[in-house]
């Protein structure tokens, strides 16, 4: 390669010492090297975003598959019932029977609904990890269907809701757990947060719903943290269900109407009514449990499986379907035609119907028929006061807000839900006015929630595990 002369030297010195080569030079070096850092973050955050989607996508899968086996258990007791009344009281004590032996022997912690495990698992402490396993995983996916379907089979009130929001967790907690090791670091809680928001909005295509649920029930810190995997995971989750299933909304659009003076009063009296019931019903449910808890022996644990299923049966045989499942038909009769007719005891056969379901250990959520004995409160409401039509799909829409805020005591997540339900914009504020008066009322019954509640006895169930396995008794010499 031939030298360069001194002349051709010193005109590239020159150049180089200019000052606009070096500014230009110097913003080219300096975009270079912002463009190599954006690009490194681009990777990173599409690496923490990857076992998101993953979970996501197959979290909208399994909810939609859960929620036709679900329909199919329901519609197969319709069946049952259809075919031979009198078989209710053989098919639904067998059912039972099945759901709370193959969640104690096989799986205990996929009983019930399945948000206080979760809300256990975001809460364990440091030394406490290994126990999350004991809460989430394939074993609780498994059992968790099985059991909830089961139970349906035999007529239980009880909702598929609950159950896929700690299926949802459990998917998100195994891609978490299986990541390699070279994976850019994620937090746990962010999965799970994400994973138990995913559920319920690919539950009840309600995504918003899920998010609030995030923010008011499961987290305790800002939502800064978490709000790109959290919103990332809903919305994947979504698409993928109304993919599968189609857009849909999860009761349709009922007509509503607030005209008049007497509708305000008709809408307090609804959300007191639903909020105390709903929060008493819960305390029930709870000392239900504790008795149910007492009993050692396995032959009387048996029995009052029976027992209620027997109990549940009595009142599928007196009044029909309108005492089973998750009750769904009634919300849907009294919003949709102009029957809004109802007995002045249904709310109470539902709620009763739901103590005993729920309150020996199959698995089961408490979402869905909390919606349908608020419905049937609502439309008992505006059936004394006289209300039809629109004015009445009012009543019965605050109804459920009301008495699911009672239950589960996170106002706005039951008025987003039951909001995005019905598409009805026109009647959010009122909704958000049950909500949070319903919240005070239930608070009055109960300071704690009964989701709040059965989180600490999870709690204190795996203190006390680390307390028996750590204790070791003295040897005498």
């Amino acid at each position: 390669m031939p030298k360069l002369k001194f002349k051709h030297k010193r005109i590239l010195a020159k150049i180089r010492h200019n000052r606009w080569v070096q500014t230009i030079t110097y913003f080219g070096h300096y975009y270079y090297e912002k463009s190599v850092e954006t690009n490194s973050s681009l990777k990173k955050q599409f690496f923490q975003s990857l076992p998101f989607l993953f979970a996501a996508a197959i979290t909208g899968l399994v909810a939609v598959l859960y929620a036709l086996l679900f329909n199919y258990a329901e519609h197969l007791s319709f069946y049952i019932l259809d075919l031979n009344p009198y078989l209710i009281f053989i098919v639904a004590p067998i059912c039972f029977l099945f759901s709370w032996w193959v969640t104690k022997k096989y799986s205990p912690n996929s009983k019930g609904s399945g948000i206080p495990q979760v809300m256990s698992v975001m809460e364990l402490k440091n030394h406490q990890k290994g126990h999350a396993s004991k809460l989430l995983g394939l074993k609780i996916i498994f059992f968790k269907i099985i059991s909830s379907c089961i139970k349906v089979v035999g007529g239980g009130i009880s909702g598929r809701e609950g159950p896929t929001i700690q299926i949802a967790s459990s998917i998100f907690y195994l891609v978490h757990k299986y990541l390699p090791k070279w994976w850019e670091p994620i937090s746990q809680k962010n999965m799970l947060i994400a994973g138990a928001s995913s559920g319920l909005a690919a539950a009840f295509n309600t995504p918003l719903g899920g998010i609030i649920f995030a923010i008011e029930e499961l987290s305790k810190f800002h939502i800064k943290y978490y709000k790109s995997p959290l919103f990332i995971a809903v919305i994947i989750a979504g698409l993928t269900a109304q993919g599968l299933t189609g857009p849909y909304l999860y009761l349709g659009y009922p007509k509503v109407s607030a005209s008049g003076f007497k509708v305000v009063l008709a809408v307090l009296l609804v959300t007191i009514v639903c909020g105390y019931f709903g929060s008493r019903m819960c305390v029930v449910i709870f000392k239900v449990m504790g008795f149910f808890k007492r009993i050692k022996k396995l032959k009387f644990q048996a029995l009052f499986v029976v027992v209620s299923g027997l109990f549940v049966a009595a009142f599928i045989y007196w009044m029909g379907v309108d005492a089973m499942g998750s009750g769904k038909e009634i919300i849907e009769t009294r919003l949709f035609t102009d029957n809004k007719h109802v007995e002045w005891y249904l709310p109470f056969v539902r709620m009763n119907g739901l103590i005993a379901s729920f309150s020996f250990g199959g698995a089961g959520g408490v979402f869905a028929p909390s919606l349908s004995a608020g419905a049937s409160f609502g439309a008992l409401t505006a059936q004394l006061l006289d209300f039809t039509g629109q004015n009445a799909n009012l009543i019965i829409l605050i109804g459920m807000t009301a008495f699911l805020t009672g239950v589960t005591r996170a106002p706005f997540t039951s008025a987003i839900i039951v909001f995005e339900m019905t598409d009805r914009h026109s009647v959010i504020f009122y909704l958000l006015l049950g909500a949070i008066l319903a919240n005070i009322i239930a608070s009055l019954v109960d300071k704690k929630s009964f989701y709040e509640r059965l989180k600490d006895n999870y709690l204190e169930e795996i203190s006390e595990k680390e307390k028996s396995s750590t204790f070791t008794p003295k040897v005498q010499d």
